[in-house]
Formats: C-alpha cells, sequence, structure tokens
C-alpha cells in the first residue's frame, strides 16, 4: 500500500538561522505505524509527523524508483461499456522520472502494454520525498 507522510522539522538554513520546513514523503508499507516509523529514520526523532495518509486511490506504480527521481502523479481513465452506458473508471499511480520527457516515454511504454483504450488524463509533479 501506498502512503504519504507529512511532517515538520527544523534546520538551519545557509544563513545558519533556524528555521521549520515541510516535508512530504511517498513509501510503500504495510501499514500506517511502518509508514511513520520509516520516515523517522531517515530524519530522526527532531521531526513532527503531521499525517500518515494511505493513498488507497494510487494503483502499483508504473516503474521502479532510481535515485534521483521525481516522483509524478499520474491519472490515467479508461471508458467501459457497462449496461449499455459508458463509464469512465479513472486510476492514479505514481511514476518515477527524472523529467516530463522521460515521463512521457515512460507513460507510452506503460499503456502500449495492452491498456490501449486508456488515456492520461492529468499528470502533476510533486515534491514528495521517496523512501
Amino acid at each position: 500500500m501506498w502512503f504519504k507522510i507529512k511532517l515538520s522539522r527544523n534546520i538551519v538554513d545557509e544563513k545558519g538561522r533556524d528555521k521549520k520546513i515541510q516535508e512530504t514523503y511517498l513509501t510503500e508499507s504495510d501499514n500506517f505505524a511502518e509508514a511513520g516509523y520509516k520516515v523517522v529514520q531517515i530524519v530522526g526523532t527532531d521531526a513532527e509527523v503531521e499525517d500518515v495518509c494511505m493513498m488507497k486511490t494510487f494503483k502499483p506504480s508504473a516503474n521502479e524508483y532510481k535515485e534521483g527521481n521525481k516522483i509524478f502523479v499520474v491519472k490515467v481513465a479508461q471508458d467501459m461499456n457497462i449496461d449499455d452506458s459508458i463509464k469512465t473508471v479513472k486510476y492514479a499511480l505514481p511514476v518515477f522520472a527524472d523529467n516530463n520527457e522521460q515521463l512521457q516515454t515512460i507513460m507510452k511504454d506503460y499503456i502500449s502494454q495492452g491498456l490501449d483504450d486508456m488515456r492520461l488524463t492529468t499528470i502533476s509533479e510533486t515534491k514528495w520525498i521517496f523512501i
């Protein structure tokens, strides 16, 4: 399951001043506690975990994360004929890419794997950190 974890913590900025920042992390975990614990292991115990949210609508990612990738949230839609009426089913999934051009290639390959009746509806670049 995918979890989004928001936290705030104090850092020392480049001018030597204390600054409170907020960060958002994305991780795959079995439960809420494990997701929160993963972040605390990375940033330490001085951080305040504000929210741990299970991303119920996220499907498995379209590709594997590589160091330095940005996280994009991509929504795809599929029109289905159910009881003689067209229903649109939308899916959200994380995609890891260095830039938009690479993302487009990844999604073209993803859809060409037998998902030709799907179309991209939304691409959102995030500032989330993957762990």
